[in-house]
């Protein structure tokens, strides 16, 4: 419910500052020469800065890629969990490519293009005893305040598991790292990170939640750039290219048939 007060707020600022979506949003774009992409880059290995702080990762790589090949410059809008649909809908960015899991709530108002897939897992130190969603009782595990972890766990976690609920990934993360929760639900891809950053801390997978499409999301009644973007992601599934970024921060092949075929 409140990320719905949320999406509907942002809605009503986005009608008063632009009205309805234009017509055609591709084109404007295109006489801009520019996109402007949301990205989390707190979120490793989707989005993060490198040892020169420079963007870095999987959905970085994607949007260079999205950018390059419809032939204008990417503008990189820095943006956490809570603000991407905010932010989307307030004309702030032109789509968000940003681990978006797209879920039924979320596509009330936003529309979504899968372009890759989240398995979502707890994971913690090695001496923390968490073997199933079920050994989550009691234990104090750290989220996204409205994220896909936080909405998940709600509905499969023992009802007296201790959701503590921070703002973004980062702030996340640092709690882990400090002991302030036991373990913390997130993307595979950022476990595997995290593990290969802080091997003293000897994180392990404790259990898997779900696993859910990502999607390239953007604003409702964009029928040219919602078309653009479904050709784009199937020739990046056809020749492997997205695959090929993804199995590099992921260590795993992408299969988006299943995600493709339900496209509309």
């Amino acid at each position: 419910m409140k990320f719905l007060t949320q999406v509907a707020l942002a809605a009503t600022l986005a009608f008063g500052v632009a009205g309805a979506a234009k017509a055609d949003q591709l084109a404007d774009i295109k006489a801009k020469g520019e996109i402007a992409i949301a990205i989390d880059l707190g979120a490793p290995p989707w989005g993060m800065t490198d040892a020169d702080l420079k963007p870095a990762g999987a959905d970085v790589e994607v949007a260079n890629k999205l950018a390059q090949d419809l032939g204008v410059k990417m503008k990189l809008v820095e943006v956490t969990g809570p603000n991407r649909v905010p932010f989307l809908l307030t004309n702030k960015t032109d789509i968000v490519v940003s681990s978006f899991a797209i879920t039924p709530e979320r596509a009330k108002v936003v529309d979504f293009v899968p372009y890759s897939v989240n398995r979502l897992i707890v994971f913690g130190p090695k001496g923390v005893e968490i073997k199933s969603l079920e050994d989550l009782a009691g234990k104090r595990v750290g989220v996204v305040r409205g994220n896909l972890q936080d909405t998940e766990l709600t509905k499969k976690a023992p009802a007296d598991t201790k959701l503590v609920r921070f703002d973004d990934d980062a702030t996340t993360i640092t709690a882990l790292m400090s002991g302030q929760v036991d373990a913390m639900c997130a993307p595979y891809g950022m476990y595997l990170t995290l593990a290969e950053r802080y091997p003293a801390k000897e994180l392990e997978p404790k259990a898997d939640v779900v696993q859910q499409p990502l999607g390239i999301g953007l604003r409702q009644n964009s029928p040219e750039l919602k078309a653009w973007l479904q050709d784009w992601v199937k020739k990046g599934a056809a020749d492997g290219s997205l695959s090929a970024i993804f199995e590099k921060h992921m260590g795993a092949k992408l299969d988006l048939t299943p995600y493709l075929a339900d496209m509309k």
